[in-house]
């Protein structure tokens, strides 16, 4: 909080791993986005299977900086704190989304990161993205991602030059020339050529425009339309973007090839099927600050959750590397391999 407005902000500082925020115990006094899940009731006493405890009390201290530097309440202090980091993320989103000319509301959500579930069904409410994916395991999402993923190499080349400048037999010759760069890569990698594909791409402007917009090409339509598909493609990504396409000559600036391997194969595990009653998996309640007010939740063992059980909000989902928080008004339903799909939903007898 800068001395001089006295306005509560949230990052960019990070406590780091160490000392990290205060409610892991490791002289951490700073207040930071983990102490004020803590104080809301949204995190339980311990993480990690019960191998790291949280210190609650520390966290509360922590944030009662803030709550005493605004004469706020500990908790309405630590909603402040998690509504301006929502905002934040939702600021991030918009960037890939509305920004790019895609409306959210067509797009679910995945959250993923030991952290991401807690928020997930806020930003999911304020982009209006439903449903929000709750993968399993979502703590190592990215770790599981990076290696299962396919092996990758780009080759890119800058080449200016009005359509009116240039061929078609030019470009394809200078794509083909950058694929073979970029394979050359993977060969060394043992990667066989009958395993790989190539995917093609030219950033495209208006000549006199500041900016360029990437068109995927398909090799063989591009034997078929030339130069004159690629700006056919580029008008109508342009107008999607900024909904307007110009009466003006195009101009490549970058040719790029990327060539890719194929990806490991990986069999989704399935979980047991059940009923729409989670009980079996609850094991508890808790109290909860959320929509200004306290709130019993009911707390869940996501390990003993089934496909087709419905978790209502407000409730906790525990795991071992990740916590969901959902909220009231909301559910989330348990699919066959196991991912937590959260909606909103009415209220029981409505």
């Amino acid at each position: 909080m800068p001395e001089l407005t006295r306005a509560l902000r949230v990052g960019p500082q990070s406590a780091g791993a160490e000392p990290g925020p205060a409610a892991y115990g490791r002289g951490g006094a700073e207040p930071t986005v983990t102490d004020a899940n803590v104080v809301l009731g949204y995190l339980p006493p311990s993480l990690l299977g019960g191998e790291m405890s949280l210190d609650a009390a520390a966290a509360t201290a922590a944030v009662a900086k803030v709550a005493d530097a605004m004469g706020l309440e500990t908790r309405r202090a630590a909603a402040g704190i998690v509504d301006i980091v929502n905002e934040n993320m939702f600021g991030a989103l918009r960037l890939v989304s509305v920004q790019q000319g895609y409306d959210p509301r067509e797009f679910a959500l995945v959250a993923f990161g030991g952290a991401g579930p807690l928020h997930a069904n806020a930003l999911g409410r304020l982009l209006g993205s439903w449903p929000v994916i709750i993968p399993p395991s979502p703590g190592v999402l990215c770790a599981y991602g990076d290696a299962t993923t396919w092996v990758r190499n780009e080759s890119a080349r800058t080449f200016i030059r009005r359509f009116s400048e240039t061929s078609n037999e030019e470009v394809e010759r200078l794509l083909a020339e950058l694929a073979t760069e970029a394979a050359a890569t993977l060969d060394g990698d043992g990667v066989g050529h009958d395993q790989q594909s190539v995917l093609y791409q030219v950033d495209v402007r208006y000549h006199g425009q500041g900016f360029e917009v990437p068109v995927d090409v398909d090799l063989e339509r591009f034997r078929d339309g030339g130069l004159e598909h690629v700006g056919e493609a580029f008008d109508a990504e342009h107008t999607r973007l900024f909904t307007f396409a110009l009466d003006t000559e195009h101009e490549l600036v970058n040719l790029r090839a990327v060539v890719q391997g194929r990806a490991t194969r990986v069999r989704a595990e399935e979980v047991p099927a059940g009923g729409p009653d989670p009980a079996a998996a609850a094991t508890g309640t808790t109290t909860i600050w959320v929509e200004d007010g306290e709130r019993q939740a009911t707390v869940y063992d996501r390990a003993l959750l089934q496909a087709g059980n419905r978790v209502r909000g407000p409730a906790v989902v525990t795991e071992m590397d990740s916590t969901t928080l959902i909220l009231p008004g909301h559910a989330g339903e348990v699919d066959r391999y196991g991912n937590l799909l959260l909606r909103p939903a009415p209220a029981e007898g409505s």
